[in-house]
């Protein structure tokens, strides 16, 4: 299960992730070089192959998927007029600059995901954002998708549909990740109108889970990201998508930078400069 955010605060958007599996797995960062832009990727290990779970482009787009608790005798939208969800993803991280590029691409389109391989009987749905201060959270739908549009200067995807909740409180939604949602939800707006990386930090911390094994905080103005591992905040990496480097921020190889190349970092080489 996980938890993740997209906050708007005094022009300074900031994107914030936890990755909680239910087992510790392999993790992957890698930046792509496309034409039109180059996307940075978290991945993980599943099924002997590397799926992405979240990505951001040079345009500060951003898309964050995880698990999703389905409403009750729900069942997927068949009616020919389909996609796969992964490949609207990917297209938008290729080229979009804008929440709107990825609706464009989806076309109205009703977007399906695959089985997922660490929660077989849940579904996925993916929150997307970009620097301009819109967002959504995008879901499969039994007769057309789902989209929840942001409210206000933030917006917040758990484990539980959204869009089952449109126009409660905050404080009374239910079901799988509720209680991440509402604490993640509270500490933001207390602090909307001045959060920071240290901020979005503090929310990640207060709703990681015992199986946590990444947070992330994007800055997409600039293009920077800060990460941790294993639930150690005190230890964390500093990444640029432009520079398209990642380097301690406690000292670790020195602080010498690290260079992405094509083949990406196996997050377990930078477990050993803990040692």
């Amino acid at each position: 299960m996980c938890t993740s955010f997209a906050v708007y605060s005094q022009n300074n958007p900031i994107y914030g992730m936890n990755f909680d599996p239910p087992e510790d797995i392999d993790l992957k960062l890698n930046i792509y070089n496309y034409a039109d832009s180059d996307v940075f990727y978290f991945s993980a290990l599943m099924d002997n192959n590397y799926r992405d779970i979240a990505g951001i482009n040079s345009n500060g787009l951003f898309i964050c998927t995880q698990a999703l608790e389905y409403s009750p005798n729900f069942q997927p939208c068949s009616n020919g007029n389909n996609v796969f969800a992964f490949d609207v993803i990917e297209e938008s991280l290729r080229v979009g600059d804008k929440v709107s590029d990825f609706l464009g691409i989806l076309n109205n389109r009703n977007a399906f995901f695959s089985t997922n391989p660490h929660f077989p009987d849940m579904g996925l749905h993916s929150i997307i954002a970009d620097k301009y201060g819109d967002a959504v959270i995008f879901q499969e739908g039994i007769n057309t998708n789902v989209i929840s549009k942001i409210d206000g200067k933030f917006i917040v995807m758990t484990n539980f549909p959204n869009g089952d909740f449109e126009n409660q409180k905050f404080d009374e939604v239910y079901g799988c990740g509720a209680d991440r949602y509402i604490k993640a939800y509270k500490n933001i707006n207390d602090k909307i109108n001045n959060f920071g990386i240290n901020d979005a930090f503090d929310v990640l911390r207060k709703t990681c889970q015992d199986t946590t094994v990444c947070s992330i905080v994007f800055e997409p103005l600039k293009l920077e990201a800060y990460i941790c591992f294993k639930i150690d905040f005190d230890k964390k990496w500093k990444m640029s998508i432009k520079e398209k480097t990642i380097y301690s921020l406690n000292e670790f190889n020195n602080n010498n930078s690290i260079i992405f190349t094509t083949e990406g970092i196996i997050v377990k080489q930078l477990y050993q400069f803990y040692e």
